[in-house]
């Protein structure tokens, strides 16, 4: 696309009034309060940083975009930096403490009482009390520091290599200048994801090819954008652990593996070129790839090659879980919720109790889920639903 052809930083900088990546272009069509992006004014930004979640009445109607389970208790997130601690499976929410009011974005658990969540203006929050409590641990500005040095590095070791061709160098001093232009603009990069491959191995996922890793529990945090190839600097939206892999989908049909939990990654063949916000794993190398305009796909091959999954809407799809009995439930825009029974080849549209769009869903019993979105929380019961057989 157009756009694409453009710097990463530069275009961030450039996007920036309409606060635009891929979850913010999909969240600000729910609600126009979430232009809180990519290159924030510095006195929002400081308010925002330094200002506590405020703690309202009934917060499980707030706009929440991401939620995980851990046996009974379940975390939820979204705007003003309001996180929801329930701890009967969805049935009643609480706020736990953090110190930021920004739009939060991503969640993962990293061992049994130690979670993360990210957000806009490059945030990112610990909690070591399964989600009481919330620290601050990183935010924007240190990021793009970290960028700008990344590409220090990597332009110097460039530049002593002789054999180093010649367009390549071109090519990453031109990335290293955007990221130096980034700290001198205070760009302020919005993260949309995290996961933890185990307690000390995780993953910052954001806008414009953004990735830091860390390997010591989150003490520090290492940009390793160059890894992925992604010269493009897609949007990566969602990382998912597997048994035998690991998996980045984004922008422009971006879809990546690695193989060896992290040391190398390969670029997978794509379905389509359209944005893909998740991964959903089913069973052995068997995974879904969802995103716009109802775009499913799913590789039983762990991602050498992929079949489009027949769906009865064409709407964008943000979230994906499947039960113990196998089956399969999407959600997405306009209050879509899919269900597959196990053993059934189709997709069978079941209403939400309120029909506005959803952004994530967690299973949480044999039959029921929980879904967030635009209208906070809801809890449904999946009905198991005959298909028919397919012509």
């Amino acid at each position: 696309m157009f756009l694409s052809l453009l710097p990463p930083f530069r275009l961030s900088l450039q996007k920036a009034a309409s606060g635009r990546s891929d979850l913010s272009v999909l969240i600000s069509t729910l609600v126009t309060v979430l232009l809180l992006s990519v290159g924030s004014a510095q006195a929002g930004f400081d308010d925002r940083m330094m200002r506590p979640a405020e703690v309202i009445a009934n917060p499980e109607r707030s706009l929440l975009v991401d939620l995980i389970g851990s046996d009974e208790r379940l975390l939820a997130i979204g705007e003003r930096g309001r996180v929801l601690i329930s701890d009967d499976l969805g049935l009643s929410w609480r706020q736990g403490a953090v110190p930021v009011s920004v739009m939060l974005t991503g969640i993962a658990q990293a061992d049994e009482s130690s979670f993360w969540v990210v957000g806009h203006d490059g945030i990112v929050i610990r909690s070591e009390d399964r989600g009481e409590n919330w620290t601050k641990v990183l935010e924007g500005r240190k990021i793009v520091e970290l960028v700008a040095e990344y590409y220090r590095a990597l332009v110097a070791e460039a530049e002593a290599d002789p054999d180093y061709p010649e367009f390549e160098l071109e090519e990453l001093m031109f990335r290293a200048e955007e990221a130096e232009l980034a700290v001198e603009d205070q760009a302020l990069p919005t993260l949309l994801n995290v996961a933890f491959v185990d307690a000390r191995h995780g993953y910052l996922l954001g806008a414009y090819g953004l990735l830091l890793e860390t390997r010591d529990g989150g003490e520090s945090w290492t940009p390793i954008n160059e890894a992925l190839g992604n010269i493009d600097g897609f949007h990566l939206n969602a990382l998912t652990v597997t048994d035998s892999a690991l998996y980045i989908a984004g922008e422009a049909g971006s879809l990546f593996r690695s193989l060896d939990r992290g040391q190398s990654w390969e670029a997978l063949p794509s379905p389509y070129d359209g944005s893909f916000f998740g991964l959903q794993p089913l069973n052995q190398d068997s995974l879904v790839a969802y995103g716009l305009r109802g775009n499913a796909f799913e590789s039983r091959d762990g991602g050498d090659s992929w079949q489009p999954l027949p769906l009865p809407i064409k709407r964008t799809l943000t979230g994906m879980a499947q039960l113990e009995n196998g089956t399969q439930i999407l959600v997405g825009s306009f209050g879509a919720l899919l269900v597959k029974t196990a053993g059934s080849e189709q997709f069978i549209p079941q209403p939400l109790p309120l029909p506005a769009p959803s952004m994530a869903v967690l299973p949480v019993t044999e039959d029921q889920v929980v879904v967030v979105g635009l209208a906070g929380v809801q809890r449904v019961v999946i009905k198991p639903v005959a298909a028919k057989a397919a012509k």
